[in-house]
């Protein structure tokens, strides 16, 4: 862009190019924001009894104020200067940066009127009572948002405000964020040089009550909706991340000064609620004041924003987040990593609600955003329930789309679909002692089911005796070890045994491993002492099959032996597999929202077999009966499974990777 000064800084620049918006209208944009206040502005700031601000304190952090004053307190001695003869509300309280060269933001508001005016600026003067702002930038904003109502200003000079410092929002913050229509929002730069582009900024923003929402976490977060295409709140957000919001209740008088980091979810899942909005905001709170007596009182509420009527709150949204496919919203909230292949992705509830409790050995159906449409895969909940978040644990798989956007792709913050937990590959409840047989990722399991173990002991449940005997190729891709250890140093009950096939030469046995070579029958032997044991398989094909075979020829009964595949897979087991003793001839299959009709005989195989072969391309995942993902409604006919299900799935639906129909009667799939 070829201009004398920069009107956009980096941060606002990438996020025009990820809102996608087009280069002319960015050049179009950016001559309304000038190095000066034309004469409008000058007397439209002149007029107002109250200016909102953004300041810095003493550390850096960002805070929104408003300065209130009689009409005149303000004053333009020129077009570069904006003199404000007032001093912030709660400066002293918020430690606010109003020395000479200090960087602010202001906006000035008639919510009356719905005009409003923005400029950004550096203190050429500062004191209490006297602020002098050098202009920066100056612009106009649309009256989109506002609602509008009028005021009696003169009880701006009758004002105490009696502030107090909380720890959390309590019942009256809490009351207030509820209650919310308006609230102001500053923010910064990382680096608040000298140029024009560098500051600090002042913004308003606007919906029904209920838009500010407050989560279980105690995080804010508040929907952008469409606006100017600037995006100066969410470049500065984008470029540091540090805010203030200022949130006032114009019924009683009181507000709310917060203080905190922000970051943007550019996913839509939770704001099909909110017309208009086009991500949402989530603030993590870093300090937090509310004040009574802290600004004047509405006189008169005229209406809302024209432009609000088909937005929605919070609590919609909350609704609307539940789909009817049974999938919802969830945040990368942190991540570990456990080895060079395998990380952990904790997920919290994009709305604040709250979590489904699972069962320790069950996994999350999950849905990962892609260019190419949402991929579909299940993932084993490592960890046991908490109330507070899932943790799913992922081994990047060269080949493995899902993988390879789980390690590649996703970010803290961003969004992913998870459907309800589910599986039956859990602890039985008996009191016998517990053999872990895993290798590679078939470790997740395991840990989550150990979680379970442990977090038991909390309740005065007596332990079970534990051997978690563990396949890996060396420590680079041994998951949890240290984990393990630690716990086996804590609890005499748990016998840890880890096997090597490929130990690097850095790997020491005795320290880093327990045995070289691969988990088999001698293994056992020498590791179990006589007694009945329940065990528990997990991991690659082969090894399960391995596993399963050495110990029923041992003579371990099927039922003691529980196991789980990641994909496809059998043991091979006739009393684990019912045959299916009556096959139709044929059914005549319609695939309903496909259009399309296909006659089944037993060559054909599944009921998604045979859609693949009639030329569609449905969900599916494991194709073993094991994750749900290729549930389909069933309008009409009745179908046998060939392969009993590990899980059952939602009422009206037929898991189409094992299921065949039950008779020759038409049957009707909702494909």
């Amino acid at each position: 862009m070829a201009q004398d000064t920069k009107v956009f800084h980096d941060g606002e620049s990438t996020i025009q190019d990820r809102a996608a918006v087009p280069s002319t209208h960015i050049e179009m944009v950016s001559k309304f924001v000038r190095p000066e206040m034309p004469a409008q502005h000058r007397e439209f700031f002149e007029s107002l009894p109250v200016l909102y601000m953004g300041f810095l304190d003493t550390q850096g952090r960002v805070w929104a104020s408003p300065v209130f004053g009689e009409t005149g307190f303000m004053t333009s001695p020129d077009a570069r200067r904006l003199n404000v003869a007032a001093t912030p509300v709660l400066a002293k309280e918020l430690d606010l940066n109003i020395g000479v060269g200090a960087k602010v933001g202001a906006v000035g508001l008639e919510l009356h009127t719905r005009r409003r005016n923005r400029m950004n600026g550096t203190l050429a003067q500062g004191q209490s009572g006297q602020l002098s702002i050098a202009v920066d930038q100056s612009f106009g904003n649309c009256p989109k948002y506002i609602q509008a109502r009028t005021f009696d200003w003169t009880q701006s000079q009758r004002l105490q405000p009696k502030p107090r410092k909380l720890a959390a929002f309590d019942q009256d913050a809490k009351t207030l964020i509820n209650n919310a229509d308006t609230f102001f929002i500053a923010s910064r730069v990382k680096s608040t040089s000298d140029a024009p582009d560098q500051g600090v900024d002042a913004s308003h923003r606007g919906g029904k009550p209920g838009f500010l929402g407050l989560n279980k976490d105690g995080t804010l977060s508040f929907p952008d909706f469409y606006g100017n295409r600037f995006f100066n709140t969410l470049g500065n957000i984008h470029d540091d991340g540090r805010v203030g919001l200022f949130i006032p209740d114009f019924v009683t008088g009181a507000a709310l000064f917060v203080t905190g980091r922000a970051s943007i979810d550019w996913v839509s899942d939770r704001i099909g609620a909110f017309e208009g909005a086009e991500r949402v905001v989530d603030v993590v709170p870093d300090e937090i004041w509310y004040a009574t007596q802290a600004i004047p009182k509405q006189t008169a509420f005229h209406d809302s924003s024209p432009v609000l009527d088909g937005t929605g709150t919070w609590k919609d949204a909350h609704a609307s987040s539940l789909k009817s496919d049974g999938y919802r919203g969830f945040r990368i909230t942190s991540t570990q990593k456990e080895s060079d292949v395998i990380t952990s992705f904790y997920l919290k509830p994009a709305d604040g609600g709250p979590i489904e409790n699972h069962v320790a050995g069950q996994f999350l159906p999950i849905r990962f955003p892609s260019s190419g449409g949402p991929v579909m895969r299940s993932y084993t909940i490592s960890q046991a329930a908490n109330s507070r978040e899932y943790r799913i644990s992922v081994k990047r798989e060269d080949h493995g789309t899902a993988s390879r956007i789980a390690h590649d792709n996703l970010q803290i913050n961003d969004m992913i679909q998870v459907a309800s937990p589910t599986g039956d590959f859990v602890l039985d409840d008996s009191d016998q002692p517990i053999v872990f047989l895993s290798a590679g990722v078939g470790i997740t399991p395991m840990m989550a089911m150990l979680d379970g173990q442990v977090a038991a002991l909390t309740h005065g449940q007596k332990p079970r005796d534990v051997w978690f005997i563990h396949a890996a190729a060396n420590s680079k891709t041994a998951a949890f070890q240290a984990d393990l250890k630690t716990l086996e140093q804590k609890y005499t009950w748990l016998h840890l045994h880890t096997v090597f096939s490929a130990p690097l030469e850095s790997d020491v046995l005795g320290r880093t491993h327990d045995a070289t070579g691969h988990i088999n029958l001698n293994t056992l032997k020498t590791l179990l002492p006589f007694d009945a044991y329940q065990f528990y398989l997990c991991g690659p094909e082969g090894f399960m099959q391995a596993m399963y075979r050495s110990l029923r020829d041992s003579g371990i009964d099927s039922s003691h032996i529980h196991y789980e595949f990641f994909g496809a897979g059998t043991l091979c087991d006739d009393d684990k597999v019912p045959a299916i003793a009556d096959m139709p001839e044929y059914a005549d299959v319609s695939f309903d929202r496909s259009s399309v009709t296909a006659r089944w005989t037993p060559k054909d195989g599944t009921l998604l077999e045979l859609s693949e072969g009639a030329g569609l391309s449905p969900e599916f995942s494991c194709r073993s009966g094991k994750c749900g993902t290729c549930a389909a409604k069933l309008i009409k006919g009745d179908v046998q499974y060939s392969t009993k299900p590990s899980i059952t799935p939602p009422d009206g639906h037929v898991l189409t990777c094992c299921a065949v129909p039950g008779s020759t009667d038409p049957i009707i799939l909702d494909l």
